[in-house]
């Protein structure tokens, strides 16, 4: 393999929040930046950052075509690194290593180091394994006899997809003929996912690490979640974090990603069990993380220091970052919060905090503005998807009339307005 000295990385899916934020990070340190991407009309195609854009098939539905069209121009236009951005395109390329990695070089795991944690139920039973706490969980053989499979698990329980991410499928049910009616509902179109007993709502944190070739600690990050939206349940999007020091959840995150011999970038979800203050894994990301800009205001930069540890230079270990600092998705997640949220004027910090000392934001920018007229550009392809904004606004009531409007029968559970996420529909 003969690889490119030329310092250009190709980022994946500049339509979400996360390439952006890594955009940003690897042009202010001077590396040259192209970015892939379905639609001309996104985020990262209008940062002042990205120095050279590619419009490609569709990861999704157009798969082969994808990865040729990738592949193809990577050898055309060579790029030293080459990093994946969303789930539904590293998945891909990971599957298809070897055709990337004649062209360039891939800083991810082989993959099936990767579908231990791409897997849920995987990640869990490693947890498990090694003494690190979760919720007591059942991993259902046959859907007909879930009474039997779930003896010993307290009501309420979550329903998760095992190899889905942000909230889509994601289900809470509270005594078992609920459970059995949305059971069928996920499994029918995600097969057999996991129950959880379910957490009561507390504290919940990301531990975000980049790990070296001998998956030695480089890089950490943590971060507490202020609010989400939906606000309920305690499930859905992070709209708000806080740089802190928790390094007992750093040291429970590296034994799990050592434990599975990782190198490169991923976060752990953690939530304090609020009845015993015991440190609870929720999952593990094996990927950048949704909010990756908060880590970057706080002053670790895992776009770039992944991209010398890719390019096989000596990364001096960053372990230490600005507390206090906050971060807000503002667009649109934060204000999706405010707005359905009744005690939305009583919220700390406020929603019209917006010029605070260590105040920031993952789109909004001073200095690259342009990307608001990416999200802009995107929300009027959706403007108009009832599916949308029923999942946006979690109200099933109005989606359930749009969708009788729009002669649509049934709103799915899948997010397609997800930052964080891009399945059928991405934003």
């Amino acid at each position: 393999m003969t690889i490119t000295n030329n310092g250009r990385v190709f980022l994946t899916d500049g339509v979400i929040r996360r390439t952006l934020a890594a955009a940003r990070a690897l042009g202010k340190e001077g590396v040259p930046v192209t970015c892939g991407e379905e639609t001309r009309g996104n985020l990262t195609f209008l940062s002042r950052y990205c120095d050279n854009r590619f419009k490609y098939p569709s990861p999704r539905k157009k798969t082969a075509a994808f990865v040729a069209a990738l592949v193809e121009y990577l050898t055309r236009n060579p790029h030293e690194v080459l990093m994946p951005m969303e789930q539904d395109s590293l998945d891909i390329i990971l599957s298809r290593r070897a055709d990337f990695e004649a062209v360039t070089r891939l800083p991810f795991v082989d993959n099936a180091t990767y579908r231990v944690f791409r897997d849920k139920a995987q990640t869990v039973k490693l947890a498990e394994k090694i003494g690190i706490p979760h919720p007591k969980t059942v991993f259902p053989t046959n859907p007909n006899s879930l009474a039997e499979e779930v003896i010993g698990l307290k009501f309420p329980v979550v329903i998760k997809p095992r190899g889905n991410w942000a909230s889509r499928g994601v289900e809470v049910a509270h005594n078992l003929a609920e459970l059995e009616t949305l059971f069928a509902d996920v499994h029918a179109e995600f097969p057999f996912p996991l129950i959880q007993e379910k957490i009561p709502p507390g504290e919940q944190y990301h531990v975000c690490c980049l790990m070296d070739e001998n998956s030695k600690l480089t890089a950490v990050c943590t971060q507490k979640e202020l609010r989400h939206h939906p606000h309920f349940e305690g499930i859905g999007a992070s709209t708000v974090q806080m740089s802190v020091d928790r390094p007992d959840l750093v040291d429970l995150t590296v034994q799990l990603l050592q434990a599975n011999n990782w190198y490169g970038v991923a976060n752990s979800d953690i939530m304090i069990d609020p009845r015993n203050s015991t440190p609870m894994l929720m999952e593990v990301n094996p990927r950048f993380w949704g909010p990756l800009q908060s880590s970057i205001h706080a002053g670790v930069n895992f776009p770039h220091l992944l991209y010398r540890l890719a390019r096989g230079e000596k990364v001096d270990p960053v372990l230490t970052y600005k507390l206090g600092v906050i971060n807000r998705s503002f667009l649109p997640y934060d204000i999706l919060h405010f707005l359905s949220n009744p005690e939305r004027f009583r919220l700390q910090p406020s929603f019209f905090d917006f010029f605070g000392e260590n105040v920031h934001f993952d789109i909004l920018s001073w200095r690259d503005p342009l990307p608001v007229l990416g999200f802009g550009l995107t929300v009027g392809r959706y403007l108009f998807d009832p599916e949308v904004w029923a999942r946006l606004a979690h109200m099933e009531r109005f989606g359930a009339f749009l969708a009788k409007v729009s002669g649509q029968e049934k709103i799915t559970q899948q997010n397609p307005f997800d930052l964080q996420s891009k399945s059928q529909k991405r934003f």
